[in-house]
């Protein structure tokens, strides 16, 4: 999400810095809104959810576990070469532990990714179909623009595009100036 939010500002710099004298047509559309709207969004947000609170949550459990258990063993051996390698397997599920908080973000990152990919590529999509029936030059998201020529709200005509429903208050926004 914040590639695409990266790729659209910068690509809104070369539009303001290379816009000539010849009028084009400038329209914008909140495309975050339209994934949460396609019908498909509620069941990858289950997903991601029981992804997190089974896989990565199962994982956690399951390290806690391993790391207890071999702290036991460590307490009862006298063995060096075992309490050793113990010790070893500890140090490092220690900091596997330790660190879980951002192994787990990563990992619940990248699984949204994943399953998220799909439904920007057909918001995307959906989009530059629109732009090109109906002859925009440049197609921009209001979230990240500061300041932009007046530009046409394409998110009614993309919604359509998808076959969703806008909420009342995105039906009909205010044109951007």
């Amino acid at each position: 999400m914040k590639q695409i939010k990266l790729i659209i500002a910068a690509f809104a710099v070369v539009l303001a810095t290379g816009l000539s004298a010849n009028a084009q047509k400038i329209g914008h559309v909140d495309g975050e809104a339209l994934v949460t709207l396609l019908p498909e969004f509620k069941t990858v947000q289950d997903k991601i959810q029981k992804y997190n609170s089974d896989t990565l949550g199962g994982e956690y459990t399951k390290m806690v576990k391993e790391y207890q258990e071999k702290d036991s063993v460590l307490k009862k051996t006298t063995v060096p070469s075992v309490k050793q390698v113990l010790e070893k397997d500890l140090g490092e599920l220690g900091g596997a532990l330790q660190n879980w908080q951002q192994i787990a973000t990563q990992a619940s990152q990248a699984k949204q990714a994943q399953l998220l990919g799909p439904l920007y590529d057909k918001v995307r999509k959906a989009i530059q179909d629109v732009a090109k029936e109906k002859g925009y030059a440049y197609v921009l998201a209001p979230d990240v623009i500061i300041v932009s020529p007046p530009s046409d709200d394409l998110t009614p005509a993309v919604a359509a595009k998808l076959g969703v429903k806008l909420p009342p208050q995105t039906a009909a926004p205010a044109a951007r100036n």
